[in-house]
């Protein structure tokens, strides 16, 4: 039992080490036991012409030359392994470091939202509504609508809106899970005015508000990338379903679940599914920057980015992002 345990244990390299001697060993007392070498020479001696007595030697040296290369050959994938090692590191801290610099982006984009937002409001809306107040002293009840002041505040109506529009866009990411949930709830308002003809189920789990509060890293850097992210990407897919699905109705859930039994990794899962028209090729070259983006998102966070054509018809987007959460909600 213990030399079974201790085979066990042996590498396989060993191994076949201790196998090959054996081999050899009893490969020589066979020899012995029927003189091979004295049976060839009586066999062979008939045909001393041909020389064929010389032919073990030259099955040695073929032999020989036969373990020289499978050794020039070890030598060569223990290289080639080797750089393959250090080709996998680079590679890895390649990856590390470009997560970071898309980290690093997506946090100036949002502050660039968020200057831009601001320059909309205060410089652009208060033009636009002092436009809209000259254009109003300059009409009358009696005017036509042809009249230059009435276009004038017409036009300046419509750019107001889109600016509003615009602004709604803009606005900052909510920075934590609770604000995060009030915010894609607006959000998820916000559009259904302006798409009153889809409609949306939204269900999100109670844990997520909290996921911010249980979470054993403490790190508000990393709890505000995961609101931002979520946020974003929601805000992404909901335009893109504006945009291109033609769908009418759209199913969006949230929820924390756990990786598996065994591991208290559990993993933030976003799920978009609508009944539009699905995704094609004359699709994926229409919004393919907008879903590169929403997989950079993801990619940013350590999480995985899944896009599928839903049944019968539309399509599914789903990002599941790794956290470490202490479960008292689930």
């Amino acid at each position: 039992m213990k030399i079974s345990n201790y085979w066990q244990q042996i590498k396989v390299s060993h191994k076949d080490v201790v196998k090959a001697l054996i081999f050899v060993l009893l490969a020589f007392f066979i020899t012995l036991q029927i003189n091979l070498a004295e049976l060839l020479t009586e066999k062979l001696s008939k045909y001393e012409k041909f020389q064929l007595d010389e032919i073990p030697f030259l099955l040695l040296f073929i032999a020989m030359a036969l373990a020289w290369f499978a050794w020039r050959r070890v030598i060569e994938q223990k290289k080639e392994a080797e750089l393959r090692l250090i080709a996998e590191e680079k590679s890895t801290r390649l990856l590390i470091e470009n997560r970071s610099l898309t980290q690093h982006i997506l946090k100036v984009q949002e502050f660039e939202r968020l200057e831009l937002a601001r320059d909309l409001h205060d410089d652009i809306g208060q033009y636009l509504l002092a436009i809209r107040l000259d254009a109003s002293s300059l009409t009358n009840d009696g005017d036509a609508d042809s009249h230059p002041a009435r276009r004038i505040l017409s036009n300046a109506g419509h750019i107001q809106n889109m600016a509003k529009s615009l602004m709604r866009r803009l606005r900052p990411a909510p920075t934590n899970s609770k604000n995060c949930i009030d915010g894609i709830q607006l959000m998820v308002q916000e559009w259904l005015e302006r798409q009153p003809n889809i409609n949306v189920i939204l269900s999100i789990n109670e844990s997520v508000r909290f996921f911010s509060d249980q979470t054993l890293e403490k790190d508000e850097d990393f709890i505000e990338l995961i609101s931002v992210t979520i946020y974003r990407f929601l805000q992404e897919a909901l335009t893109n379903i504006a945009k291109h699905a033609q769908a009418n109705q759209v199913e969006i859930s949230l929820d924390i679940v756990k990786k598996n039994l065994s591991s208290d990794v559990k993993h933030l899962c976003i799920e978009i599914k609508d009944d539009g028209k699905g995704f094609d090729t004359q699709v994926a070259t229409s919004i393919g920057m907008g879903m590169i983006g929403m997989r950079e998102r993801i990619s940013a966070v350590n999480g995985e980015y899944l896009l599928r054509n839903n049944s019968p018809t539309g399509l599914v987007v789903c990002a599941k992002i790794p956290i470490k959460y202490m479960s008292s909600y689930l």
